[in-house]
């Protein structure tokens, strides 16, 4: 005896691929957006390098001081785990959103890729 009648699998392929489209869109949507963030990042950078002529970097740790998410200012021993966090927080802000858009860019595809396969059959 199947467990899944014809109808029963036709009706969770449908839910597959409304799942995979509305994933397809989403993750495309906050690409984009995070695209134009990193875009304005980038020109603020540009900009600053060319008033100024100096080299100006945007630390992820100052986006999160100006977000209002300070560290904060107790005294603790420096450990190793204290050391990795404080090197993630001195990455550039713009690698950080280049590198998320491109992970949500792969969502993308990878949602695209379950829709046609689901909605094939």
């Amino acid at each position: 005896m199947a467990l899944f009648s014809a109808r029963g699998a036709a009706n969770l392929d449908a839910r597959t691929v409304f799942a995979a489209t509305f994933l397809k869109i989403a993750a495309l949507a906050c690409a984009l957006l995070t695209l134009l963030l990193a875009a304005i990042v980038l020109g603020w950078q540009a900009g600053a390098r060319i008033l100024t002529g100096a080299q100006s970097s945007f630390p992820i740790s100052r986006a999160l001081a100006l977000a209002g998410f300070d560290e904060p200012s107790a005294v603790h021993a420096e450990t190793g785990i204290q050391r990795i966090f404080d090197w993630a927080l001195d990455l550039p802000v713009s690698g950080f959103l280049l590198a998320v858009s491109a992970i949500l860019i792969g969502f993308t595809v990878f949602a695209a890729s379950i829709e046609k396969q689901f909605g094939d059959r």
